[in-house]
């Protein structure tokens, strides 16, 4: 083996060749940080290989330097066959088929040149026809209909299969004609071989800003959505306390946001098994035959529809109402559950959604949304974002019966009561543990309502959000400003987007529409379960504490920023941490280490530190009750003048 002088080196085609795939490596590297489905690592593998194989080609000379070339476009060959077939799950075995085939090959290479076990040595022509059937394959395949739902990275492989499978097959062709040591194959074709990548590469980019786009688009839609849905159910609440008014409110506004001809709110009556129209808007034609004495007329059927009353046994309406199952039939006019009653304006449904309102596991009623115009037809992301504002629709109502509830047993309930009742509806009932994580809180208002919030919200299997906030004011203003957070929390953080783009999404969702006095500071984090991965991201709330077993020292991370809801174009900024096994991580609000004693020092944020360290043994749950314990023995009897929140996690790896 020798290998190439300077000068040679210089001379060769290899300096440009790996400046060439050194570009194409930063540009998909650049691309990893935004990457949610995991095509990028694909395409940084094969030009790995691409490398390797320049580098033995033309810096080391050794013998049989066919062989070797042919094992480095094997490899580069099982990376473009996994890229283009990945990505569809239904032909991930046709994948491992041919990547099989592909390692098979490299064995024989392996074994002709070096080894020698086997009785009978391949005709030379095999290997290049490997590679010549790989991009024959790919080209085939891309050919077929996919019926599995888009992703960016099917949309990818749709774009670059053809410019993939010509390549290869051209470059394959090459090497079988040419050989490996001619100089137009080696300075000319296998550079212009690459060309296919920079086009992957800038698709995938153009493809994941377009992404972006749609879904910062998406859930500012949504969140202004859910804005107007607050809006209407709590002007509904300042007006009155009638349910009617409540019901009506909700359903305008899923109208109003659906584009529907009409809207239907029902109410489930437990002890009669039935349900009853509470709220009717618009047109909504009947999706059941019509009873045969019901004269035809516009009036009629809108009178008949406005006081429905059925049992749980009958129409669709029913059937959600006894199973809690979502109903969406884009094309009524061709699915066999619709009746249809006639062409009439006020009889011909074009188009119908349905959703179960659920409060916990139990089933209080039922919204429906319809359009009556030929050829206007709800689409899936309207579905989504109906199901979206009737979920959390249903948590107003959940508020709203609170509300009736409270003011049956008092007759008269000041603010801070209705705000409690809001919070108490919003707080974790019981904290989730997980095998590798377990979590502790503990939690105390100064007076009646807390203006503190915490939550733990399981996105994924393998995926786990801790939420520490503190609101500034107090009563229900404070207590609405907590439950439209905890709404967009639930709404934002079931995306793969990081925790600094949360932040970004909730603030742009809060500012301008909560008055300047009730701003709120928060911490979020990221738990990834199986490795112990955590990102962080906080909005002007207390640095986070970190035990860390393998030093037995508590650090401390602390991101300088504004609060949410004071600046809109806030940027946030987020930090990814590693824990290991036994690290501890706790949250916690400034009513904790601003807490004073009779001599007026301050418990610190030294003192967490040290309980921690103290207790470092001992489940979360365990710890925080050290923490309260010993934070109730250093105040003695001086008077608690703010909301106290510590919320600890044990990573167990």
């Amino acid at each position: 083996m020798n290998l190439l002088t300077f000068s040679q080196l210089v001379e060769s085609s290899l300096p440009a060749r790996l400046v060439l795939v050194g570009g194409l490596l930063a540009l998909f590297f650049s691309q990893k940080a935004k990457d949610t489905e995991g095509h990028v690592g694909a395409f940084l593998a094969a030009l790995f290989c691409l490398a390797a194989r320049d580098v033995v080609v033309v810096w080391i000379q050794v013998p049989l330097l066919p062989q070797l070339a042919y094992l480095g476009d094997l490899a580069y060959a099982c990376c473009v066959l996994y890229i283009v077939l990945a990505a569809y799950e239904k032909k991930r075995l046709v994948a491992f088929l041919f990547i099989s085939l592909n390692v098979l090959a490299a064995g024989l290479i392996v074994d002709v040149n070096y080894l020698g076990l086997l009785p009978f040595v391949p005709p030379a022509w095999v290997f290049p026809a490997i590679l010549l059937l790989d991009g024959l394959l790919i080209g085939l395949l891309g050919l077929l209909k996919h019926r599995q739902r888009d992703s960016q990275t099917r949309q990818l492989v749709r774009f670059i299969w053809p410019l993939a499978s010509l390549t290869m097959v051209a470059y394959a062709a090459a090497a079988w004609f040419l050989h490996y040591d001619s100089p137009v194959l080696q300075r000319l074709i296998v550079p212009v071989s690459y060309w296919w990548f920079l086009a992957a590469g800038l698709a995938s980019f153009r493809m994941q800003d377009a992404q972006m786009v749609q879904a910062c688009t998406y859930y500012e839609a949504s969140i202004d959505s859910l804005y107007n849905l607050f809006i209407a159910t709590g002007s509904a609440l300042k007006g009155s306390f009638s349910v009617e008014d409540v019901l009506k409110s909700l359903n305008d506004i899923l109208i109003t946001e659906t584009g529907a001809s009409g809207g239907l709110v029902f109410l489930v009556d437990e002890f009669d098994d039935q349900i009853s129209v509470k709220a009717h808007s618009g047109v909504f034609p009947p999706p059941f035959e019509l009873p045969e004495n019901l004269p035809r007329k516009a009036n009629r059927v809108e009178s008949h529809m406005r006081h429905l009353q059925l049992s749980l046994e009958e129409t669709l309406f029913g059937e959600i109402a006894r199973t809690g199952t979502d109903l969406f039939i884009p094309d009524a006019r061709n699915d066999e559950r619709i009746f249809r009653n006639g062409d009439e304006e006020y009889l011909y449904l074009a188009s119908f959604m349905a959703v179960p309102l659920m409060v916990e596991d139990r089933i209080i009623g039922l919204a429906a949304v319809a359009r009556n115009q030929p050829g206007s037809f709800f689409s899936e992301s309207e579905f989504d974002r109906y199901k979206l504002l009737a979920n959390f629709g249903t948590l107003a109502l959940s508020h709203f019966f609170s509300f009736l509830e409270a003011k049956e047993r008092s007759g008269l309930k000041q603010s801070a009561d209705t705000a409690a009742e809001i919070q108490k509806a919003i707080t974790p009932k019981r904290l989730p543990q997980f095998p590798s994580l377990q979590v502790g809180v503990y939690s105390l208002p100064a007076v009646g309502v807390s203006g503190d919030y915490y939550d733990v919200i399981q996105t994924r299997k393998d995926r786990v959000i801790g939420v520490v906030g503190d609101v500034a004011g107090k009563g229900v203003a404070a207590a609405l400003v907590m439950v439209m957070i905890r709404s967009i929390l639930h709404l934002v953080t079931n995306t793969t987007r990081d925790m600094a783009t949360v932040l970004d999404w909730i603030n742009r969702g809060m500012t301008g529409k909560m008055d300047i006095d009730h701003y709120a500071t928060i911490s979020v984090m990221a738990f990834d379960l199986h490795t112990g991965e955590v990102e962080y991201a906080s909005a002007g709330h207390q640095p986070l504490l970190i035990y860390r077993r393998a030093t037995d020292s508590i650090e401390t991370i602390d991101i300088q920023s504004v609060p949410i809801g004071v600046e809109r174009v806030t940027e946030f900024t987020r930090k990814v941490l590693k824990l290991a096994d036994g690290d501890i991580v706790a949250l916690y609000t400034d009513g904790i280490i601003e807490a004073l004693n009779e001599q007026g020092k301050q418990y610190g944020r030294k003192s967490i530190a040290s309980m921690i360290i103290r207790h470092k043994e001992l489940a979360p749950k365990e710890i925080v009750a050290k923490i309260k314990s010993d934070l109730a023995s250093f105040v003695g009897s001086t008077r608690q003048h703010d909301d106290q929140t510590v919320l600890v996690f044990k990573m167990k790896l």
